[in-house]
């Protein structure tokens, strides 16, 4: 597939979307710096949790998209308390076949995503996340979040494109900045499996010869094996602590399903989504909830954001964040009865 060459870039898109959610592009591009090979340090275990502290390296290419997606996540996952994932080749396997089923059915013109195969189609593995995830052995417990994007440019004038590893990179750190990819993406899955890959379209466009590139990153999170528990009363947040390189605009029209269906303009952006969880099944109450900045500006938030379930909270800016800037978070409810009084800092990127 995979290095792809920059050109003068005539047209840029892209989607997300998320088994269950989905989403789209943040409005701001992400950094092309390659995510660390080293898997992220071990974590704390919380009281009464049953988190994976720590994983197995991955074994996917160096330099690939893949394992840029997979330190990026994990690093994450681990930093803020949701627990460490371990690859799955099986969850690899049923991955690689959607995105190729997604890149055989587009074309220059026409970007094809979603969840769901035709019977029938030489590329179909099943219908659905969960009947690939069976049909490639694993099983049926799990959710799929895919990202797409779509890059058109002069053929004569290749330049320097992001290569697989900057891809990568920018898929999982755009479905990361969003709502319904952020909830799949920090449940309580145990085992993970990512696919990437590219397919390039030629077409004439007055006289110039233009080429199309197809990207494809998706990703199924299992928990076949069992769920990972915070434990009883404990919460976990993205952005946290941890986080000095978050995103600081997204565009809510690009997700799928909208957040905000009010919101129809792909070119209206707001500020990243801040999400608490506590385990699925509990009962999670925010009875206050504060943005502001280092110097103590309050930042205006919403947080009519649906679908989401009870364990969950999101709140949401209403306009994008400033770059490289330090951003406290104050959370205080209970989770399950047991209260809880949360306050953070975390940084968003240059």
């Amino acid at each position: 597939m995979k290095a792809l060459s920059k050109a003068l870039i005539c047209a840029a898109a892209g989607l997300l979307a998320a088994c269950g959610g989905g989403g789209g592009d943040s409005g701001a591009s992400a950094p092309v710096a390659q995510a660390p090979d080293d898997p992220a340090p071990p974590m704390a275990q919380p009281v009464g949790g049953t988190l994976q502290t720590t994983a197995a390296a991955p074994t996917y290419p160096a330099g690939s998209g893949e394992q840029a997606a997979f330190n990026y996540l994990q690093d994450v996952r681990m930093g803020c308390g949701f627990g460490a994932l371990n690859q799955n080749a099986k969850l690899d396997t049923a991955s690689l076949a959607h995105v190729s089923y997604l890149l055989e059915q587009s074309s220059a013109t026409n970007l094809t995503a979603g969840h769901v195969e035709t019977p029938g189609n030489p590329f179909f593995t099943g219908a659905l996340p969960q009947d690939r995830a069976v049909a490639a052995g694993y099983g049926g417990n799990v959710s799929e979040i895919l990202s797409a994007k779509v890059r058109t440019f002069v053929s004569a004038d290749p330049g320097g494109e992001p290569g697989d590893a900057q891809f990568g990179l920018l898929a999982i750190r755009g479905l990361l900045n969003t709502v319904a990819h952020l909830s799949d993406a920090m449940n309580g899955a145990r085992s993970v499996g990512l696919a990437d890959n590219t397919r390039n379209f030629s077409s004439m466009q007055g006289g110039y010869a233009f080429t199309t590139v197809q990207y494809r990153f998706g990703a199924l999170l299992g928990a076949q094996e069992g769920t990972q528990l915070l434990g009883p009363g404990n919460i976990a947040s993205y952005p946290c602590a941890a986080i000095q390189d978050a995103e600081y605009a997204f565009a809510p029209a690009t997700e799928i399903p909208n957040p905000f269906p009010a919101i129809t303009d792909t070119a209206v952006l707001v500020g990243p989504p801040v999400y608490l969880r506590a385990d699925a099944g509990a009962l999670l109450k925010v009875d206050s909830y504060s943005l502001g900045t280092s110097a103590g500006v309050q930042v205006p938030v919403r947080t009519d954001v649906g679908p989401i379930q009870g364990h969950e909270f999101f709140m949401v800016p209403l306009s994008p964040l400033q770059p490289a800037t330090v951003y406290t978070v104050h959370f205080k409810g209970s989770a399950n009865g047991q209260a809880f009084d949360r306050t953070f800092s975390f940084r968003t990127r240059s």
